[in-house]
């Protein structure tokens, strides 16, 4: 989603402010940072003098302290997977979510990851997890937008003062495109951009909150999933098969953080069962609370419609005394899958169903198709090569033709410490009618009945050259934008699945 952008006032004002510092100075003469570090110093002094001060010598960016440093609903692990208010900066290893919002430097957003600011800005989508940014924060930079990780790392400058940035800090940061988005510009995509995107070399200022540091994600994640499923529930632990034992394995063919339950039913189901649980975003921006469908306090009203249109769609399946092995899929079978994946908090990530699709996406005409999946095709694979995600491969042998299950993993079995970034697409097509076909002829006729049918002006003036050949094009365009769903790194996950009969 981008956009072209104008200079606007503002930025013709900080030029005027900072003509005084080069005006002595041919433009060719100067690097392209150093004018944007006299500019973003002129905007400075211009719109915010009292920061003049908190100016960080490395990166060359300015850092403003913001109201609600610390957050004391934020919760710390109780068995020491948290950080807690320590700083960030003393960690070696350290896991950050966070919630951030960049604009230019007219204040105009260009990335965000606020639903509510979205749905203002016109850019809010129903396929978007408006949820806070998870990333490593350790002694390296592994992914974090440079101008956040120095932040975050050192510390900060303020007037006579220092600060260290933890758990609750809340601060604003006046980054050059050095240590921003650089000469390629804003690359959001997914349905966090903004109104406009951030063109090349320009300043960005960024919203940075931190809401948790931990130690550990991967651990965080099986807590996660056992309050999900309950110590005393119908999941079941998934397990490796023999033929797969390995000498480290033991006795135990457990798969550390993989559930699956094979008796699940829409028609039996808990409408009440997904909940906003993350302990990190407890309180903080749940997306189910705004716009159309998702109101606050719906989520068992959404649960409640999910599970009619699985009922309309395929009926109630076989009970759970009408499962067994003869109708266990295995893992030589093939399974024909109808799936929802969602988050744990019940946010739809993706699926193959139409009618949920135009539910929960507000998409009008849905294309979607039976996955067929084998997990045979998958034996002896690296999860890297495999058709299906290790979750499917150990769980859809467990699972029965002609009935429903449902599949709860870590991102062990599923997407992994890199997750899935979330992208945007955007497709236009013309539609076509006789319309057009009509205007083009009545051009040429004009134009042949002007200039005379035989008169050597003709050649000139017929309708290919003035581009009137008809195509049958009405010249209306439809644009279509596709966004698929952000996947965090070490995020679990939940699928709901429906086996098709076996023929």
């Amino acid at each position: 989603m981008k956009f072209t952008k104008k200079i606007t006032t503002t930025l013709l004002v900080v030029a005027i402010a900072a003509f005084a510092f080069v005006s002595c100075i041919k433009e060719n003469s100067v690097p392209n940072k150093d004018r944007e570090k006299i500019s973003l110093e002129a905007w400075i002094k211009l719109n915010k003098p009292e920061l003049l001060n908190n100016y960080q010598e490395e990166g060359g960016y300015y850092v403003e302290i913001l109201d609600g440093d610390k957050n004391e609903n934020l919760p710390v692990s109780a068995d020491g997977n948290d950080y807690g208010s320590e700083p960030l900066m003393e960690q070696d290893t350290c896991w950050i979510y966070c919630n951030m919002t960049g604009r230019d430097i007219n204040g105009a957003i260009c990335m965000t990851r606020s639903g509510e600011l979205a749905d203002m800005c016109g850019t809010f989508s129903y396929s978007t997890h408006y949820a806070p940014f998870v990333n490593y924060c350790g002694e390296n930079n592994m992914g974090l937008l440079e101008g956040t990780y120095l932040a975050t790392r050192h510390e900060l400058k303020i007037g006579n003062a220092t600060y260290k940035m933890r758990r609750g800090s809340k601060i604003r940061l006046y980054l050059p495109s050095t240590i921003a988005y650089g000469e390629s510009g804003s690359q959001t995509e997914g349905g966090y951009e903004g109104q406009y995107s951030l063109d090349s070399s320009r300043p960005l200022i960024l919203d940075v909150e931190i809401l948790r540091a931990i130690k550990n994600p991967s651990e965080l994640e099986l807590d996660m999933l056992q309050s999900y499923i309950g110590w005393e529930s119908e999941w079941k632990k998934a397990e490796k098969p023999e033929s797969e034992k390995t000498e480290e394995d033991g006795d135990d063919l457990t798969l550390k953080g993989l559930y699956y339950n094979h008796t699940y039913n829409p028609a039996t189901d808990d409408v009440f069962d997904y909940r906003y649980m993350q302990p990190h975003l407890k309180g903080l921006n749940n997306p189910y609370e705004g716009g159309t469908i998702y109101q606050k306090g719906a989520m068992p009203s959404i649960n409640q419609k999910i599970n009619d249109i699985l009922l309309e769609r395929f009926g109630k399946g076989l009970e759970a005394s009408e499962r067994n092995e003869k109708n266990l899929v295995t893992k030589g079978g093939r399974a024909n899958v109808w799936y929802i994946v969602r988050f744990l908090d019940g946010f739809v990530v993706d699926t193959n169903i139409a009618e949920i699709r135009r539910f929960v996406f507000n998409e009008k005409d849905p294309a979607c198709e039976v996955f067929s999946y084998s997990p045979s095709d998958d034996e002896g694979k690296e999860d890297g090569e495999r058709q299906a995600i290790g979750a499917w491969y150990y769980c859809i042998p467990q699972m029965h033709y002609g009935a429903y299950g449902q599949i709860a993993t870590s991102s062990g079995y599923a997407y992994g410490a890199a997750g899935i970034s979330g992208s945007t697409t955007t497709e236009t097509s013309s539609s076509n009618s006789m319309a057009s076909y009509y205007n083009a002829m009545n051009y040429y006729n004009y134009y042949n009945s002007y200039y005379n049918y035989y008169s050597p002006y003709y050649n000139y003036y017929d309708y290919n050259y003035y581009n009137y050949n008809y195509n049958y094009d009405t010249g209306e365009e439809t644009t279509k934008t596709t966004i698929s769903t952000e996947i965090l790194p070490y995020t679990p996950l939940v699928f709901t699945i429906f086996v098709e009969p076996n023929e």
